[in-house]
């Protein structure tokens, strides 16, 4: 079983162990992150695997908009920590019923993850080489 620890993120307080942040304002409420932001819970694991695993489940739930159906306010967006813990509590249990699927799944996950970063760095230098050609170009 995954356990874990979710307490809201005070950049006051040290942390130490395992852990990663979870974004809990705005449109993109429940994204997984691995540097803390002041709007941000901090989930700490017992375990480099388990931080991974938990990491790459939130990944998968938030771009799968689950985090959406409880997203309160009417400006600005925001998830209370209980509801988060509902809904990762129901992907543990998806989780751990097939653990061998879910890793593999979650695998697969990381690694387009890297891939779209990778072709994200790609885009990015396209588009300061035309820059570049325009501006030779202007001269």
């Amino acid at each position: 079983m995954l356990s874990y620890q979710l307490k809201t993120y005070n950049p006051e307080k040290k942390i130490t162990g395992f852990h990663f942040y979870i974004l809990n304002k705005g449109n993109n409420s429940g994204k997984p992150m691995l540097s803390p932001c002041p709007n941000s819970f901090v989930c700490i694991c017992k375990t480099e695997k388990e931080k991974e695993q938990l990491y790459w489940l939130i990944f998968g739930l938030w771009q799968g908009k689950t985090f959406q159906v409880n997203l309160l306010g009417s400006v600005i967006p925001y998830i209370r920590k209980k509801d988060l813990s509902e809904t990762l509590e129901k992907g543990i249990s998806k989780f751990i019923s097939n653990p061998e699927k879910a890793q593999k799944n979650i695998t697969s996950i990381h690694q387009l993850e890297k891939q779209r970063q990778t072709i994200l760095k790609q885009f990015q230098l396209m588009q300061q080489l035309k820059l570049a050609l325009i501006q030779e170009v202007l001269k």
